[in-house]
């Protein structure tokens, strides 16, 4: 069941600050439904900042917990994070086939309310982890999520359900592509979220 009363109150936040001038950076709600490290939340923050940089996007992560009833924001997005977001290195996840994370619509429009499965992208990531690798799966586990992130918030500010030929907008991640030591979107779908924040679309 989605978490309805998270959503409105979300959306309570954003007709509070609606009537504000837009403010920068944009804020990225995370709500986790179960408990994550210290040191994932630290690798979102750094992955997703240097992923967004290029397209001149910056953003401030807050917890969905942390809030206050009088907190206001201008512009907001809310990412659910559903499941376990922590990798364990002793054993691999099933497997469970279906995205690793989507974005809602309503009529035909994107709208800046993400959800993501954290257990896919543990499936994902646990086979593809080797040596060093497995003494810092927390860390790891923070650039797959903040990857998996970026990609939707590629829909997000393009306004489109299209997706890039390859890198971070790319239709589907490997594995091995959310570890990886780097990884970014193509200039032209930097393009492409810039022109739509310049026309107002987002």
């Amino acid at each position: 069941m989605r978490p309805v009363f998270a959503y409105f109150a979300a959306l309570t936040l954003i007709a509070a600050g609606s009537s504000q001038a837009a403010v920068s950076p944009t804020t990225v709600l995370l709500q986790f439904e179960q408990p994550h490290a210290e040191k994932t939340l630290q690798e979102v923050r750094s992955e997703l900042s240097s992923i967004m940089k290029d397209a001149g996007l910056t953003f401030e992560l807050r917890l969905f917990s942390e809030l206050s009833p009088w907190t206001e924001f201008g512009d907001l997005m809310v990412v659910r994070l559903k499941g376990r977001c922590r990798l364990d290195a002793s054993s691999v996840p099933p497997q469970d086939k279906g995205p690793l994370a989507f974005t809602h619509t309503s009529d035909g429009k994107v709208l800046p309310f993400v959800e993501v499965a954290c257990d896919r992208i543990r499936a994902a990531v646990r086979p593809v982890l080797w040596g060093e690798q497995l003494r810092h799966t927390d860390e790891l586990m923070g650039r797959a999520l903040a990857r998996v992130i970026a990609h939707e918030i590629y829909h997000i500010v393009a306004g489109t359900g299209a997706h890039g030929g390859s890198g971070v907008a790319r239709h589907a991640l490997s594995g091995a592509q959310l570890i990886a030591e780097h990884l970014s979107f193509t200039a032209e779908d930097v393009e492409r979220m810039i022109v739509a924040g310049a026309s107002g679309s987002i």
